[in-house]
């Protein structure tokens, strides 16, 4: 049995306000240097429990999170909550300091990261993570990739871990407009 042909329209018949290309399905790879790790999550009929920091190994199952952690000593652990409706937090690198964030359920954020290291091999590359709300993810965010989210709950919550203290005297936060070019149309939540 043979599939009926369909009629094939030709682009011509389509108005020129309307021709943009096809949507492109391809997303960029990753930043180098960005790490993700997917957490577990180990639920039961009370609820969910979650490893979300591990400093070793002791039991099989354990080593990803271990792994993840090696080489990031923790110097501080920070919890923030945005409750402002369409607002974006960021973005900023740093020189001195790796982040590692995440965002626990409930809540629900998209991650925009921007490369912006001029001896790396993705210079100028982006790079959007949507975290939160049964995506359990730890995203390791090294020096010289800027950072920012939006918030996709409202309030929305993140936690998250760097490797220096913060220090009033000197930030290490080095700023970048949060409508910079490369990232404006990166914190849009997509319609189709």
């Amino acid at each position: 049995m043979s599939v009926p042909s369909t009629p094939v329209l030709p682009m011509e018949a389509i108005g020129p306000e309307f021709v943009r290309g096809t949507k492109s399905y391809e997303k960029p790879g990753p930043i180098a240097g960005v790490e993700i790790h997917r957490l577990n999550r180990f639920v039961d009929d009370r609820g969910f429990f979650q490893e979300v920091y591990r400093a070793g190994a002791n039991h099989p199952g354990s080593e990803g999170l271990a792994r993840f952690f090696e080489g990031v000593p923790v110097a501080q652990i920070n919890f923030t909550i945005v409750n402002a409706e369409d607002h974006v937090k960021g973005l900023h690198y740093h020189l001195k300091q790796q982040d590692v964030w995440y965002c626990p359920h409930p809540y629900k954020a998209k991650f925009v990261l921007f490369d912006v290291r001029k001896e790396s091999p993705t210079y100028l590359r982006t790079q959007v993570i949507v975290a939160g709300d049964g995506q359990d993810l730890l995203v390791r965010i090294p020096e010289g990739v800027a950072h920012g989210y939006r918030p996709l709950t409202n309030p929305c919550g993140l936690f998250y871990i760097v490797t220096r203290t913060f220090d009033l005297a000197d930030p290490d936060e080095w700023r970048i407009a949060w409508d910079h070019p490369a990232v404006k149309e990166l914190w849009d939540v997509p319609n189709g």
